[in-house]
This record gives structure tokens, sequence and C-alpha cells, in this order.
């Protein structure tokens, strides 16, 4: 009988002790825009992959660059594999900011930009581009615009196709054929 609650309470304690360390596991946080990986020991994860997302120097997941190791991770922090592929190599080009310039119509008629409209654009691990809209310095609407070929992307919500013809510009061909020209400020 002495050794049975020996055993109960041997059990017990180790349940009790399994639950504290469920409980000490390793978390997510975002903190002035970044994300933060805090660990089993109650720091901030740096200098290293936490799953398929790397934290620099500071703690930050990293986010549009290459790794200190050669990898390359994403709009949203994650890893892109074959970021030296062909294609998603030459995607990664153009992440950057768009100024608008000028809009030509099928016409050939042209008319220069009268309100500064900027478009931010980066890569997802799917090839995609994430777009951010700004009118005027306020940021407005975000587009998933997909992977067509290279240097070519479409918006399956509004039809509107993006294409980079150098690495410097950006055109946005709507469905009536008018062509916004973007050039890369950043």
């Amino acid at each position: 009988m002495k050794l049975k609650n020996v055993l109960a309470a041997g059990i017990a304690s180790l349940m009790i002790a399994g639950s504290a360390m469920t409980a000490m596991a390793g978390q997510w946080m975002q903190y002035g825009g970044s994300w933060f990986y805090l660990n089993n020991y109650g720091t901030f994860t740096t200098n290293q992959w936490v799953g398929n997302y790397y934290l620099g120097p500071t703690g930050a997941m990293l986010t549009n660059t290459w790794t200190p190791d050669g990898y390359f991770v994403g709009a949203d922090g994650k890893w892109i594999p074959n970021a030296a592929s062909g294609d998603v190599n030459n995607s990664l080009s153009h992440i950057g900011t768009y100024q608008w310039a000028y809009t030509k119509s099928p016409s050939g008629s042209v008319q220069y930009a009268y309100y500064t409209d900027t478009r931010q654009v980066s890569i997802n691990n799917d090839k995609s581009l994430t777009v951010i809209q700004s009118t005027n310095g306020v940021a407005g609407a975000t587009s998933q615009v997909s992977f067509l070929g290279t240097n070519q992307y479409v918006s399956v919500i509004n039809g509107l196709k993006y294409s980079f013809p150098s690495s410097i510009e950006l055109v946005i061909t709507d469905t009536q054929g008018n062509e916004m020209h973007y050039a890369k400020i950043a």
C-alpha cells in the first residue's frame, strides 16, 4: 500500500511538472509592428530560425530579405524555397515602393500624375505579390496578385494586370487597356 501511495505521488509530481513545462512553451509576440519569438526560457530568440521564420539580431522576424545563411524570407517572414531559381529570383527584384508617374490610354494619350499614388510591393511564399496602395500618404487597398509568368502578375479580384518591364518600373493595366506607369522610388 505504501508503494502504491509513493507511485501515485510520483506520477502526480510528473504530471504537475509536465503541465508547467507546457505552459512555458515558446510563443510568438507582436510588438511595434514586428514579430518576436519568446522561447521556453522566457527570452527572445535571436539570430536563428524558428520553423520557417528567421529572427534577426534584435529578435525581430526578418521580412523581404536574405537571411545571413543565404535563404530568402518573404513579406510574411516565411522562408521562400528556391528563391535563387529564375522566376522567384526575378520576382525578388520587384520588391520596393513605386510612385505613379503617368497614365497612358489605349489611344496613346498621356495624362501625368496629379496626386501621389504609391504601391508598396512585396513577395509571398507562393510567388504571388502583396501590393499596398497609398494615396497622398494614406494607406488604402491591399491586393494579392497571382504569378502568371516572368514579370507578369494578375489580380483575380479586379483583373488588373501587373507587369515589370524593367527593375525600376511597374505598369498596371486595367481591363480597358489603360496603363498606369510607376517608377521605383525605394
